[in-house]
């Protein structure tokens, strides 16, 4: 239950203090704080720095990046026990970073931020990588950028492997290039995070929770009109037309280009 007394913080908030997200794993848990009992992310953080400083002790001496990385890999995976959540993929704990520690269970990208904040807390310079369908973790070295896969824990991935978790993750329907490799932003990660949510939300007709989660999606990338097409369609699940109808002249606003089923609900809302 939340602390008595305690102030929220909302998403905009810290976005207005980080505007590009340094601090991963806080934005992470602000974004999908209408999830936690507590919103503070204050324990968690705590957490994951004394994870960072009992991993230290682990690091190796002279330093070396692979077995540095190895070290990460074997604390976090083995030792901790996180693991890709293969059996309750769909279930919305696992994006949120309180409940995949407590549960020791996650999705690529919770698990990909845990990695990422423990590994920068040491030093490291960790990068998320966006693949189509799969997000992995990086690692920055003197060869090269090394990718790694939390969700299978922490195995190496290079071109071939990628290739195929694309495959696999969209069906085929996208082939690989070899830029989908490249890092991606904090404040993209956690774009990524809530979307996943959202899509959730959506499919099992969630609307009181896909209505927080294209809010978020708007205050994260405020001139993009997807976000606010979507709410639109929320606001219209829930019999809200007019704010279906605002949500969706910002969209146009917004738009780079017409679109048909965006002009079709204006022309009816509009006439109603």
């Amino acid at each position: 239950m939340p602390v008595a007394g305690r102030r929220k913080v909302s998403l905009h908030e810290f976005l207005l203090r980080d505007p590009d997200c340094e601090q991963l794993a806080e934005g992470a848990m602000h974004a999908v704080s209408p999830l936690l009992d507590d919103p503070d992310p204050s324990p968690c953080l705590g957490l994951l720095e004394h994870w960072a400083d009992r991993l230290a002790g682990r690091m190796p001496l002279p330093w070396d990046t692979l077995e540095a990385l190895e070290a990460v890999n074997d604390y976090l995976f083995r030792h901790m026990g996180l693991r890709g959540d293969r059996e309750s993929y769909e279930d919305p704990r696992n994006a949120v970073l309180p409940l995949v520690i407590s549960r020791r269970r996650g999705l690529p990208i919770s698990l990909s931020i845990i990695w990422i904040d423990v590994a920068r807390r040491l030093g490291l310079d960790a990068v998320g990588i966006g693949l189509p369908g799969h997000f992995l973790a990086g690692l920055h070295s003197h060869e090269g950028l090394l990718c790694i896969d939390p969700f299978h824990g922490g195995r190496a991935v290079g071109e071939e492997e990628a290739a195929d978790l694309v495959s696999r993750a969209t069906s085929d329907r996208i082939t690989f290039k070899p830029e989908m490799l490249k890092p991606t932003t904090h404040r993209a990660i956690i774009t990524r995070l809530v979307r996943n949510l959202h899509l959730r939300f959506v499919k099992t007709e969630a609307w009181e929770e896909a209505l927080w989660t294209s809010t978020h999606l708007q205050l994260l990338d405020p001139y993009d009109s997807l976000p606010y097409k979507e709410r639109g369609m929320v606001h219209l699940r829930r019999g809200e037309a007019i704010k279906a109808l605002n949500d969706f002249r910002a969209a146009l606003d917004r738009s780079k280009g017409s679109d048909p089923e965006l002009a079709k609900w204006m022309e009816k809302l509009e006439r109603e």
